[in-house]
């Protein structure tokens, strides 16, 4: 049954892929949009965005071009609309963020050790140092990176306690004295974006 769903996922994809005059092979972003279980445009809009980022900051080849189109609205009226054209690269890429990096759903029911672990998996790979519970004055922050970052988990009893909130400005204050940048982070947010930050500040 397994296998069944995957395939006609397959076919379903390969149904929907345009090709240039060129012969180069493409999609619409709004073709793709429930197939990958968005019921919500602005919701896959966001993961267009990611997509984007990504590709712009060199991580992976790929294009993502904006368009317009007519679609029909009733009574024979048009309206025209916003879309996107995706390479196959894009278009493998916005799937592999659609499945395998969605914080807010898969890792939510599970902790904080789990995004760590990710970052963890990532440091490795690119050979750069790091340490979890690491001590900076009279602190110990979550995660160390590059002897420049720290990553801080906001969670969501931080910001209902008084005494959590003077600590959090504290530490705040602690690392920077110390040369640190503290990236405050949360189950809400997606892997990509802190491996963005990452890339960005190491």
């Amino acid at each position: 049954m397994k296998k069944e769903i995957i395939q006609n996922l397959a076919y379903n994809f390969e149904d929907h892929s345009q090709t240039t005059e060129s012969g180069i092979e493409f999609w619409f972003a709004r073709d793709l949009q429930q197939l990958l279980g968005y019921a919500e445009w602005r919701n896959f809009q966001k993961v267009i965005q990611r997509a984007k980022n990504i590709i712009i900051h060199k991580h992976i080849e790929g294009k993502i071009f904006k368009c317009n189109k007519l679609v029909k609205i009733g009574s024979g009226a048009e309206r025209r609309i916003i879309d996107y054209k995706l390479d196959k690269k894009a278009f493998l890429l916005i799937k592999e963020l659609t499945s395998s990096f969605k914080l807010n759903n898969f890792f939510s029911i599970r902790n904080e050790s789990v995004v760590l672990q990710l970052v963890e998996k990532y440091c490795i790979q690119k050979k750069i140092p790091f340490e979890y519970q690491f001590k900076v004055d009279k602190y110990y922050y979550d995660f160390m990176i590059d002897n420049s970052i720290l990553l801080e988990f906001d969670e969501p009893h931080h910001k209902l306690s008084t005494r959590q909130k003077k600590v959090d400005i504290d530490k705040n204050y602690i690392a920077q004295i110390n040369n640190f940048q503290i990236f405050r982070i949360n189950l809400q947010m997606d892997i990509i974006d802190i491996i963005l930050y990452i890339e960005k500040n190491v």
